[in-house]
């Protein structure tokens, strides 16, 4: 278990840095507005608090007095962006949901700025003057009263009403209030509700009124956020998550997020529910929530493995913060393009590594595992059954492989599965597997033509998301990518209708392949399809993926090409040991 260690400069200097960028932002009135949106994102913005907060606390160097004046200007603006709806009871923090450029919706906004505003009473309360501290006080509780306590019941997407339980749980830090209370543990069982078995998370189900049932796929973006925010309430709330009333479903989570997080701290980015939201195969910008939850995992469960991947994940995300402290979601490479959401939220997020401090100073200083050699023998499998995910490592690789998934389209659903997502090399710390996102002809997998073109298939798959493409436009157009506004509705038309109802056919493309887990590794039976899904019913694959001596052994065979044309198998560029046949292949990723 952790003992107190004392912060580094590696953990302090980007977080300083993070919120010496935000701050930059600020106008004269000491708005902080969006470079990119234009708007004051309210919700986000409360972290700047969060930081201040955190680094007053745990900063040796810290100008406490200077910390807290930006900590006061943010509450000062939060409280006066605390409005009533209309003639209901209900007062939510603005924009929310009533300006769409905004990006987010009152139960995000608001469990960030409850949940803010009582830190800033906690940690500052005797520093600020009497008015400011009982006006942030009477926000936090006002708006989890009003709103925070039926919002956490009744929010579609899990993830969303976690973080409107963080706010909840801070108001009533404030005060004891009994309602609030009952709220909060009522949405905690929800919460473990919904959760799958495998300890993984729809990312909206359909039971709560997703509207396209690859909404409901899971999300290696949004995970972290459900045991982060569930451990960091129930605290706050003055549980334990020890408690044997909790720690199943949370345990259940952070070993679904453990099998997310790769030895570079990064996750397969091809296992998500929303794929538009990102520019490349990969993204850092939940580092922060797994960062916590992996922490803070490790501080009350005392899993050495927590704390390893926590130190990962953090030192990934550091690698992305620019020399001014401005977060990205991943490097640029070929094929990349820039991500939706924007920096300013990806900086606020950073109050979750801060408020994690403590724990992962000490995950920072445990001593580094040696690789083991060649002769090594260490072979892990783990399945996830309800997310159809297994995890194969051993010394020297960690591969990741997808068996069935929910249906999908250009903005909904995992873009592919149904075999490798990804594979990386411990020993030479290096992707061996190129992965372009969501295009059809990617490696280590078996692609064909068959019929011609289906314009009522590519109709169904993607008609419906050209309206989302005028939206899509719009931000681009107030950012002032006019070109790329322009240019996205014809680009979700090409990659949405017209790629859907192209000929092509893919074993990344099947949906409902059969998997056998095995002690070694998983084997795969299925179908080459199209890119909606549609098999190709005469089709027949087996695949088969094993770990062992430092490498993955890849085996594939197409029993039957189903009337496919012009089949052919992308070997990866990494692999060795290659036996080609025509419709059989064999080779490994890994030394």
């Amino acid at each position: 278990m952790p003992s107190r260690a004392r912060l580094t400069e590696e953990l302090l200097e980007p977080l300083r840095r993070v919120l010496g960028w935000l701050c930059s932002l600020r106008d004269a009135q000491g708005r902080l507005v969006c470079p990119e949106h234009g708007v004051e994102h309210t919700g986000k913005n409360a972290y700047v608090i969060v930081l201040c907060c955190e680094l007053a606390r745990h900063d040796p160097r810290a100008d406490r007095a200077a910390l807290c004046a930006i900590a006061r200007g943010q509450a000062q603006r939060l409280v006066a962006n605390l409005v009533r709806e209309g003639t209901s009871p209900c007062h939510t923090f603005r924009p929310g949901r009533h300006d769409p450029f905004n990006c987010s919706n009152s139960v995000i906004d608001g469990g960030a700025a409850s949940d803010a505003l009582a830190q800033l009473v906690h940690e500052f309360g005797p520093e600020l003057p009497a008015q400011e501290r009982e006006a942030a006080a009477a926000a936090s509780l006002l708006h989890a009263r009003s709103y925070l306590r039926y919002a956490v019941l009744d929010k579609g997407i899990p993830a969303q009403r976690a973080w409107g339980l963080t706010g909840l749980a801070g108001a009533w830090s404030l005060e004891h209030d009994a309602d609030l209370e009952r709220a909060a543990i009522e949405a905690v069982g929800m919460l473990e509700a919904i959760q799958h078995p495998d300890g993984s998370y729809p990312y909206h189900p359909l039971e709560w009124g997703a509207e396209h049932p690859g909404a409901a796929d899971v999300s290696s973006f949004y995970h972290s956020r459900l045991p982060a925010f569930l451990m960091y309430a129930l605290e706050r709330l003055g549980r334990d998550p020890r408690d044997e009333l909790f720690r199943g479903p949370i345990l259940r989570a952070l070993e679904f997020l453990l099998a997310l997080v790769g030895p570079d701290g990064t996750k397969p980015g091809l296992l998500e529910a929303k794929p538009w939201y990102w520019g490349a195969e990969y993204e850092v910008a939940s580092n922060p929530f797994d960062v916590y939850a992996l922490a803070s995992g490790w501080r009350l469960f005392g899993r050495r493995t927590l704390g390893e991947s926590a130190r990962a994940a953090f030192r990934a995300w550091a690698a992305h913060l620019s020399p001014e402290g401005r977060p990205a979601s991943h490097h640029p490479a070929a094929g990349r393009e820039r991500s939706y959401q924007c920096a300013v939220f990806w900086a606020a997020h950073a109050a979750w590594i801060a408020r994690a401090a403590p724990a992962l100073a000490e995950c920072l200083q445990f001593a580094e595992r040696p690789v083991p050699g060649p002769g090594a023998i260490e072979i892990s499998v783990s399945w996830f059954a309800d997310a159809q995910l297994a995890r194969l490592e051993d010394a020297g690789v960690v591969a990741w492989v997808r068996g069935a998934r929910a249906p999908s389209n250009v903005h909904h659903g995992s873009p592919r599965g149904a075999g490798l997502l990804r594979v990386w090399s411990k020993r030479e710390a290096r992707e061996l597997l190129e992965r372009s996102g969501p295009g059809g002809e990617d490696e280590a997998e078996w692609h064909a033509q068959a019929g011609s073109f289906a314009p009522s298939r590519g109709w169904r798959s993607g008609a419906r998301e050209l309206r989302f493409a005028g939206w899509l436009a719009r931000v681009d157009w107030r950012a002032g990518r006019y070109t790329t506004a322009l240019a996205r509705p014809g680009r979700v038309f090409s990659r949405g209708v017209l790629d859907y109802g192209a000929p092509l056919v893919s074993s990344a493309f099947d949906r409902a392949p059969r998997a056998s887990p095995r002690s070694d590794g998983i084997e795969l039976s299925g179908h080459l399809a199209h890119r909606d899904g549609t098999p190709l019913v005469q089709s027949r694959l087996e695949r088969s993926f094993r770990i062992g001596g430092g490498a993955l052994e890849v085996e594939e065979r197409v029993l039957d090409a189903g009337g496919a044309r012009g089949l052919e198998y992308h070997v990866p560029q990494a692999a060795r040991e290659l036996v080609r046949e025509k419709h059989s292949v064999r080779y490994h990723l890994g030394s």
